[in-house]
């Protein structure tokens, strides 16, 4: 039995659906205690309402793993065709 993919993989919509996920649960969590802010240098940090949780690195080193996940997982859809011309 051979089976096809539901749909065939655009980076885009993928991106646009992780994004969108993402966002969602950022939500539910910030509805429960989670609080975001920037810091003097710009980069993001968490920590939880009611506990001593906080972050210890910027906020983005998480994501930036979650999505190094996906697209070690995933890399045919993040893949995009590129050509290099040889220099003459």
């Amino acid at each position: 039995m051979i089976k096809m993919p539901i749909a065939t993989a655009n980076a885009a919509e993928t991106a646009y659906s992780f994004l969108r996920h993402f966002g969602f649960i950022l939500d539910e969590l910030c509805a429960q205690g989670l609080v975001l802010w920037l810091d003097d240098d710009n980069r993001w940090h968490w920590r939880r309402q009611g506990t001593d949780l906080k972050s210890t690195q910027g906020f983005w080193a998480m994501g930036e793993a979650l999505v190094d996940a996906v697209i070690c997982r995933f890399p045919q859809i993040f893949s995009i065709p590129f050509k290099m011309n040889k220099p003459k």
